[in-house]
């Protein structure tokens, strides 16, 4: 009876935010029993490795409108749960949508992104280089047009890479940039702008450690990890950068135990990401890292971003699922688990069904949702939590940087992707073969 009460409240209020043009029943419909469908779902599928479960804790009865979209979220992917049962990879239908992608003329809309071409290709091809099957299959004339893009991007003057032709320079730019001529190995380019690029980036040093994203730009953990990124890969790590890097970031740990953009603000995800992943670009010991942070409660924080239902990863407290974070996220549970020696600390099959069953798009690429649009930005992104999902990671005994000592090894018996770098967001094996390079040529 509390129940039924409960959900009249609920369909009432949504029956204000929606109008009516909603019937009423369409909208009761929204709040069908999650129980009975959970229950459809395991008699079903009772071989799944991953079924979806009730939250630990009782629901709260207030109503508002974030509740009421977590519910209507829970049971569309409930739905797409009962629908779709099998675990499949649509392999060929990604390679057709990452081909599209790269040589079809974007449409009108894309205009919004013209700041974005550094990133579009890298998105595009990090996915493609991720999926098993595409290992060693990239062609000349895919390599010469990703090279020419982030080319024409290149500011001469200071070796910064732009989102665009004759646009700033920008720390997020350049290194989507830099990973981009990563992976396709220019490397006699980034040997040609390494030494610009080193005093741009001390340009955008601040006082407090932290660096800014531009001229002027703003400063956070995004803009920091960015930099740090840019300078360990082209082997430019200097005292005189790194300089007071660690103590910044030790003020973005919240009472959470998530990481803030900046000092006194709420722990994020991907802020999150970008915080654990410069510790391990500075540091060579575990312990520097676990006297710097609370593991513990960054442990908590981020087990409590897994769904219960959904099994994905949502980005910070009270906000609804969203495939991206499976990387944002997911990449720093290997992090966690190496700090911590724990060898699994998040549901791996849950954030699998995922987004194999959920994010998927059944005509190639993945979404945020079930009822979103696919993009490129997700499907990049799902493909590197898929991998992280697929791979167990531990350290190796060489004498480096704790980023450059990941190892990885197959985790379940079919594996799709590539192990990612879940530091650097790209294949391993790129980011060993640019460490061998510059190592050598600047040792």
């Amino acid at each position: 009876m509390v129940a039924d009460a409960n959900n009249k409240e609920k369909v009432k209020f949504l029956s204000k935010l929606v109008g009516r043009n909603k019937k009423f029943e369409e909208i009761e419909d929204m709040f069908t029993d999650k129980h009975i469908l959970i229950s459809e779902i395991v008699k079903a599928f009772p071989n799944n490795t991953f079924h979806p479960i009730d939250p630990p804790i009782d629901e709260d009865s207030y109503v508002s409108s974030t509740t009421e979209v977590q519910d209507e979220t829970e049971n569309v992917i409930l739905t797409q749960f009962k629908q779709i049962g099998d675990v499949q990879f649509n392999s060929h239908l990604h390679d057709k949508y990452f081909s599209n992608s790269l040589y079809s003329q974007l449409p009108s809309g894309f205009v919004v992104l013209d700041a974005n071409h550094t990133w579009l290709v890298y998105w595009l091809l990090n996915g493609y280089k991720l999926i098993k099957r595409n290992v060693g299959l990239l062609d000349e004339d895919t390599i010469e047009l990703v090279d020419n893009k982030i080319e024409h991007c290149l500011n001469v003057e200071d070796g910064s890479i732009a989102g665009g032709a004759n646009q700033l320079g920008h720390a997020a730019s350049t290194y989507s940039g830099i990973l981009g001529l990563v992976l396709t190995k220019n490397f006699k380019l980034l040997e040609e702008i390494k030494d610009k690029i080193y005093d741009w980036l001390l340009s955008l040093k601040q006082e407090n450690g932290s660096f800014i994203m531009h001229e002027y730009g703003e400063a956070d953990t995004r803009s920091t990890y960015c930099v740090l990124v840019i300078a360990s890969l082209l082997n430019l790590l200097t005292p005189e950068l790194t300089d007071g890097v660690q103590d910044w970031l030790n003020l973005c740990q919240t009472y959470e135990g998530g990481f803030s953009g900046i000092p006194n603000t709420e722990a994020h995800g991907g802020y999150t990401y970008c915080a654990v992943a410069s510790y391990f670009i500075l540091n060579s010991d575990i312990n520097s890292i676990l006297e710097a942070i609370n593991v513990d409660k960054l442990v908590r924080w981020c087990v409590d971003r897994q769904m219960s239902v959904e099994g994905g990863l949502n980005g910070r407290t009270n906000k609804l699922v969203d495939s991206c974070y499976s990387f944002w996220i997911g990449a720093v549970f290997p992090m966690l688990e190496i700090l911590t020696g724990t060898q699994e600390l998040f549901n791996r099959q849950g954030l699998e069904h995922y987004l194999l069953r959920c994010a998927q798009s059944q005509s190639g690429g993945f979404r945020d949702k079930p009822g979103k649009g696919v993009d490129f930005y997700h499907t990049n992104y799902s493909l590197c939590g898929l991998s992280i999902c697929e791979y167990l990671y531990q350290l190796n005994n060489t004498a480096d940087v704790l980023a450059y000592r990941m190892d990885a090894t197959p985790y379940g018996e079919v594996q799709y992707t590539e192990p990612v770098h879940p530091i650097f967001g790209i294949p391993i094996k790129d980011v060993e073969e640019v460490r061998k390079y510059f190592s050598s040529n600047n040792p």
